[in-house]
């Protein structure tokens, strides 16, 4: 097979088991030929059953095979909520990975403002950042997010400390942007949601479910025009209504309506 097949023939092949980490480790074992091929599949998107086994892949990995690292995606990884170590790691890695494109660190409560700035420093490609329940972060990463990663497309900023400054920010500087999520974000207002959903052009969806501060009716009812109404609508507000609308008893009405014409005999149904 070495021999017979060309380069392009076995990548394809090699293709079909981009998700199946163990085979790729095996055929990258195999010869020089398969060695080179499986690198860019056996490193896009590791995944890792433990927190031992992301922090082998950081310390380990080289600057060369870190070029291949595409996705880092923390969010099934257990401990790395209550793990000092996960800065530093961190650090490592994306110093490595200069073409990564998502990171996702949520919960990650260990992770501060520093941290995030120094980490997204390399990673100028970075589209999709998740970061959420990270109490820790606020504005500050925000304001350095936007010169690090001027490319993000998604951002995941649930729980965070985040204020409308970092909505201002975001509504100017991330021209891609198309999705933001900002449950929990309690600090953020009406006035931050408005700026961004009338100045980020590109945006198609946005979360602010539970964020207290937002918003009256009349923003709902514009933003429900533009983006999905499930998502805005636990912020209808119902003051508006009359306690006759809220309260009234409809069943004694309903049972009238549906005696009406038939006193004596009801109507007959077929199945």
């Amino acid at each position: 097979m070495d021999t017979k097949l060309a380069y392009e023939t076995l990548s394809q092949i090699i293709g079909y088991l981009k998700g199946d980490q163990k085979s790729l480790l095996q055929i990258n074992r195999t010869c020089r030929k398969l060695y080179e091929l499986s690198l860019p599949y056996l490193f896009k998107s590791p995944k890792f059953e433990s927190f031992s086994c992301f922090e082998a892949f950081a310390t380990t990995l080289t600057e060369n095979n870190g070029l291949y690292v595409r996705h880092i995606d923390l969010h099934m990884v257990p401990h790395r909520w209550d793990s000092f170590k996960i800065n530093n790691l961190l650090f490592t890695l994306s110093e490595k990975t200069p073409e990564l494109e998502l990171l996702n660190l949520d919960l990650c409560s260990q992770l501060t403002n520093k941290a995030l700035i120094k980490i997204t420093k390399p990673l100028h490609d970075l589209r999709i950042l998740s970061v959420d329940q990270c109490e820790l972060i606020g504005d500050e990463s925000i304001e350095a997010l936007v010169d690090n990663c001027p490319y993000i497309q998604e951002l995941y900023l649930g729980s965070t400390h985040i204020t409308d400054n970092s909505l201002n920010l975001i509504a100017t500087k991330f021209i891609l942007l198309t999705h933001l999520h900002l449950p929990g974000c309690e600090y953020i207002s009406e006035l931050g949601v408005h700026k961004v959903t009338r100045e980020c052009k590109t945006l198609r969806h946005i979360d602010i479910k539970d964020c207290y501060n937002v918003l009256g009716e009349t923003r709902f009812h514009e933003l429900s025009a533009r983006f999905d109404t499930e998502l805005l609508r636990p912020f209808l507000f119902t003051s508006d209504l009359d306690e006759d609308d809220q309260w009234e008893d409809v069943e004694e009405e309903d049972e009238e309506e549906g005696n009406e014409g038939w006193e004596d005999d009801p109507p007959a149904y077929s199945v």
